[in-house]
């Protein structure tokens, strides 16, 4: 995201700000992880994620959300399969200080969701009728249930929100991306291209992943967005 897909790392800072937040970016971070283990190599996920999980914990409080002070600062993440490995298999690697970074790891939608279900008018989001669909991430829906999503899109007046009833997009990581493994991907994912097909027109499609918004963008003539950008779009 930070390379490809940096207007969705700047909506997400826009809407932990205007909710009192300094955000800091983590300095000499590295990769999750995940496609290391997810391909079975699992030495070099632990690499990675031992130098993560110290950083982390080696990280001091900085962070004043609606004039509160947090001992330890909360780290959020965009990316539901980074946020998965950091909270479930950085344990399973048994990474020593996995279970306290663990603690501190929150997918960005759900820790702004609690937010605004504890202060509902702390932001003020202008008013559009318009239809809201959402493709919850695989990993997301393995760890939590996805149906909060929906509520947060509706705290924007005038959207109706449907969390759909789909299954994975079919790229699985890097799975869709291999030229022999193409056909199967799209058939994976046509249970998503007909819930998108059966959607109003003028529908926004909210997917949280980054391989998902890329198969939806190639399979269909939509332009998916990440719920940071509904959210920093919506901001009066």
């Amino acid at each position: 995201m930070r390379y490809h897909e940096p207007h969705i790392g700047i909506a997400a800072v826009k809407v932990l700000e205007a909710l009192g937040f300094e955000v800091v970016l983590v300095r000499n971070r590295r990769c999750c992880g995940r496609p290391a283990f997810s391909q079975g190599n699992l030495d070099a996920a632990a690499k990675v994620g031992k130098h993560n999980a110290d950083l982390v914990n080696a990280s001091t409080s900085h962070v004043s959300p609606l004039g509160s002070h947090l001992s330890t600062p909360p780290i959020l993440f965009l990316e539901p399969s980074c946020w998965s490995m950091f909270v479930e298999d950085y344990c399973e690697l048994k990474i020593e200080g996995a279970d306290n970074v663990a603690k501190r790891c929150f997918l960005f939608e759900n820790f702004v969701d609690d937010l605004l279900a504890k202060e509902p008018t702390v932001l003020r989001f202008n008013e559009r009728p318009t239809t809201v669909a959402i493709h919850p991430h695989c990993h997301a829906k393995s760890i939590m249930n996805p149906a909060f999503m929906g509520k947060l899109a509706e705290r924007l007046p005038g959207r109706k929100a449907t969390v759909l009833d789909t299954a994975c997009c079919g790229m699985a990581g890097a799975f869709g991306a291999l030229a022999e493994k193409y056909d199967l991907s799209v058939q994976v994912a046509q249970r998503l291209l007909d819930n998108i097909d059966d959607q109003p027109a003028g529908t926004e499609i909210i997917a949280s992943g980054t391989s998902c918004r890329h198969q939806i963008t190639d399979l269909t003539n939509t332009r998916p967005k990440h719920m940071a950008e509904l959210l920093a779009d919506a901001i009066v």
